[in-house]
């Protein structure tokens, strides 16, 4: 009896949920594996240019979001972006993964229009990065991902105005884990992090879980070893500071010297969405601000 009933609701929430749940996704990852993906960034990286703002002050900010989880509405994007585009300290956004909340390309559409500037009310043509998140991958979506956003496994280098530079890496942790090859990558990456004066380090999924979320079951934490693995390593290159998104709550915790920061949500569904406003000058600080809506 319980089979059927449990069969029942399985069936239900997936027709009532049209194209916005992916059963099989759900159970196994839709789309490439996350060797093949990362293997996909890393040539598109060699093929363009790297990423790189220059002549910027010592003191500024970049603002950081997660998990918009857009269908055909965007605004939640575009008044994020016109906030970090009118502040004159800011010099970038970055989405830190669950842009689409359906199949198909629309979601990736949506947020590109979004996010394009708008002189009419954004002061400064400031970039928007992103990476890909879990709800990215399903469906097959992680094609539409990389049609519009290229990599989700690269760095932003920051050429400070005093000489100096600071270091962003952005990482794919879509499917629950980093992976051999991306791992190996950024072993590669942080063997120069004496060159930088900040290193801040960017994925989807959270480190640490807390709680317990029936919603974010499917794809909660990564794997303890690689979890350890990758927290010493954190530690022994002296990351100043790790964000994360998927869990659609504010979470700070400090381990070994490394800050790791999980920022709120900006889902339709939120009442009060926030994002993290990131200051890097003598000191680095961060704080949550509550998105103003229209």
């Amino acid at each position: 009896m319980k089979t059927r009933y449990a069969l029942f609701v399985l069936l239900a929430v997936t027709f009532a949920s049209c194209n916005r749940l992916d059963i099989p996704g759900i159970i196994v990852s839709g789309g490439e594996d996350p060797e093949t993906r990362v293997e996909t960034w890393l040539e598109w990286n060699a093929q363009n240019p790297a990423f790189v703002l220059n002549d910027v002050p010592d003191d500024y900010c970049f603002y950081a979001c997660s998990d918009v989880h857009v269908t055909d509405d965007g605004m939640r994007v575009k008044n994020f972006m016109t906030a970090e585009r009118n502040d004159v300290k800011a010099q970038f956004g970055i989405i830190l993964g669950d842009l689409a909340n359906e199949s198909g390309e629309r979601p990736f559409q949506t947020v590109t229009d979004a996010i394009a500037y708008d002189e009419n009310v954004q002061a400064e043509n400031d970039p928007c990065y992103a990476i890909i998140g879990n709800h990215d991958i399903y469906f097959d979506c992680w094609e539409h991902y990389r049609d519009y956003f290229h990599t989700s496994t690269y760095c932003i280098t920051i050429n400070l105005q005093s000489g100096a530079k600071d270091l962003i890496i952005c990482l794919d942790s879509g499917n629950g884990t980093h992976g051999r090859r991306q791992l190996e990558w950024l072993s590669d990456v942080l063997k120069d992090r004496s060159q930088y004066r900040y290193c801040i380090v960017c994925t989807h999924n959270c480190l640490f879980r807390n709680y317990y979320d029936y919603t974010t079951t499917p794809a909660a934490n990564l794997p303890l070893d690689e979890q350890y693995a990758l927290m010493h390593q954190m530690s022994e290159n002296d990351v100043n500071l790790f964000l994360m998104g998927h869990f659609h709550h504010r979470e700070e915790e400090t381990f070994d010297g490394v800050r790791y920061v999980m920022t709120d949500n900006l889902n339709t569904t939120e009442e009060a969405p926030s994002y993290l406003v990131v200051c890097c000058g003598d000191r680095l600080t961060y704080q949550y601000v509550e998105l103003e809506m229209e």
